[in-house]
């Protein structure tokens, strides 16, 4: 069985090399968008294979194959991000993994074994992790039981607590080659792939992403306001922006102040090349410093999505701020 995406089969020839002594706590560490949660589900099917392959991937076919791709397998927990609804309603997807969902988990692994082979439990994204939650899981990860295996995943692994880290065998799975991600997109139908790989930092399922829905759209609007900081009204642009996704917004917003802050300094576009001469004309007047704060807030508002905040003034309060870095 070949890996789910090109660019990680090095990474997952790696990880069969250990199918017969596998790490009970892995790591799998790097960028989003790069497929470590496929990486992972895939390692996860392995383990529980009643039937592995010669070079120990799922063979697909046995009992424990198919309760695994229907979401039924007994020896297998998922803990992730949950949906929650407020009293108003709304429904949205949690900010962090619970110490109830850790606690879950510590007791499923205390169980026997449904079919005396392995138990998996898969953490993603494990740097989601409250610190009540953390502290749960900490104490199975120092005396995992026998034929037990946690595998977390995390994009920041740093936000994990270091003595989880430190009971971790960690693999990372970095950025595919440019060359080898852009032919990936091509073949999966993605127009203009190398500008799309491009404002997703090079990570090629984050590129995809920015296919689905009204985001691409989206993201052009806001940067045709931006592009013309002279002309910017705060009260009504913040008002028909305050419909983008908050993390659309962030990312947007994120990468064009940072394109901006490089050019002011002598560097190049990174993110957005199709308005590169935009950002070269803009990058003349910028004041550094007040795009370094500026990207600073943005950073900040990166922690806060989900928080209920008025949208509207809070665009506003941001686009006064960027106006004033071309004063």
């Amino acid at each position: 069985m070949s890996a789910a995406y090109p660019w990680l089969e090095t990474v997952w020839q790696r990880l069969l090399a250990t199918s017969t002594r596998p790490a009970q706590a892995l790591l799998l560490a790097g960028p989003r968008g790069v497929g470590k949660s496929a990486l992972a589900l895939d390692w996860a099917r392995a383990l529980l294979c009643e039937a592995p392959k010669p070079d120990g991937s799922a063979c697909g076919a046995c009992p424990a194959c198919h309760w695994f791709d229907t979401g039924a397998h007994p020896d297998f927990r998922r803990v992730s991000l949950q949906e929650k609804t407020s009293k108003e309603g709304e429904t949205r997807l949690a900010t962090a993994i619970e110490v109830d969902q850790a606690r879950d988990a510590v007791d499923f692994v205390q169980l026997s074994t449904y079919r005396a082979g392995c138990r998996v439990v898969l953490v993603d994204p494990a740097d989601s992790l409250n610190l009540a939650a953390a502290n749960a899981l900490l104490k199975v990860l120092e005396e995992p039981p026998l034929n037990t295996v946690f595998v977390l995943v995390s994009d920041q692994p740093r936000r994990l607590l270091p003595t989880i880290r430190s009971r971790c065998t960690r693999l990372d799975v970095g950025l595919p080659a440019w060359g080898q991600a852009a032919a990936w997109l091509a073949e999966q139908g993605v127009d203009d792939a190398p500008t799309l790989l491009a404002l997703a930092g090079g990570t090629p399922l984050d590129a995809q992403r920015w296919c689905e829905g009204e985001a691409l759209d989206e993201r052009r609007g806001v940067l045709e306001g931006l592009a013309r900081p002279e002309a910017l009204d705060p009260v009504s642009l913040g008002e028909r922006w305050k419909t983008v996704a908050p993390q659309t917004w962030h990312n947007v917003a994120y990468k064009w102040i940072g394109d901006l802050l490089a050019v002011s300094l002598g560097g190049r576009v990174q993110f957005n090349q199709d308005f590169a001469e935009a950002l070269a004309k803009l990058g003349r007047t910028a004041d550094p410093g007040k795009l370094l704060a500026l990207a600073r807030v943005q950073a900040d508002e990166g922690r806060i999505l989900a928080h209920p905040l008025n949208r509207s003034l809070q665009l506003q309060a941001w686009l006064v701020e960027y106006r004033h870095v071309f004063d």
